[in-house]
């Protein structure tokens, strides 16, 4: 079994079980059949090898990393879809807040997304922590998180929903408040994806060295 064959097979059994769009989940998953199975094919015979090549022994790492790095960006991307919800959320809020039955529905509905994005960035900040520069990003958005929701429940506390007249006055207060979050995130969204392109890089030509060496010895 060569390295294409191994890919190959990857492919067709990936293709029909990962969605179409996941490419670079279904590309590491790909690198990780080839790892194994060549790994697998050299012990089950004698090569007289006592220990990996230098490429060989970095795949694990390098297969670390990306997983890492993959799962920091569906992270960032959820916090962003979270806090756009919440934007919407606050909207509701404003335009139904008038009945009272409503209004419960729609602070309760706007204060679980706001625990959510929290959690999500506590998340965010411990996918991240090998990496020090991405930190100063969560550093930035945990502080804009805090600026952010405390201007909201002191729109809500001063002027209240229960007439149109006060929820615009509401939203005037809060106008431009969430722009450095989208703007952070959406930054962050950017650099994890070059960060996981180059890194998934790495680990190709890692494989591709450490298999070329396997099928040398064998």
């Amino acid at each position: 079994m060569n390295l294409e064959a191994v890919k190959a097979r990857g492919e067709d059994v990936l293709a029909r079980v990962l969605p179409t769009g996941n490419r670079l989940r279904l590309q590491l998953t790909i690198a990780l059949i080839a790892t194994a199975a060549f790994t697998a094919h050299a012990r089950s015979v004698d090569v007289g090898f006592e220990a990996p090549d230098a490429a060989c022994a970095g795949a694990p790492a390098s297969i670390a990393r990306v997983q890492d790095l993959f799962d920091a960006q569906a992270n960032a991307r959820d916090a962003l879809v979270t806090i756009r919800r919440n934007a919407q959320d606050w909207k509701n809020l404003l335009l139904r807040g008038s009945n009272a039955a409503d209004r419960q529905t729609m602070q309760q509905r706007f204060e679980t997304q706001a625990s959510l994005y929290e959690a999500q960035l506590l998340q965010l900040r411990g996918r991240l922590a090998p990496w020090a520069t991405e930190l100063e990003r969560i550093d930035l958005l945990e502080r804009e998180r805090v600026k952010l929701f405390e201007r909201y429940r002191t729109a809500l506390a001063t002027y209240g929903v229960q007439t149109l007249e006060a929820a615009a006055l509401a939203d005037r207060a809060v106008q431009g408040a969430d722009i450095a979050t989208f703007r952070t995130l959406e930054q962050t969204v950017d650099a994890l994806t070059t960060m996981t392109r180059t890194q998934l890089q790495t680990l190709t030509q890692s494989v591709a060295r450490c298999v070329g060496g396997r099928s040398r010895q064998l």
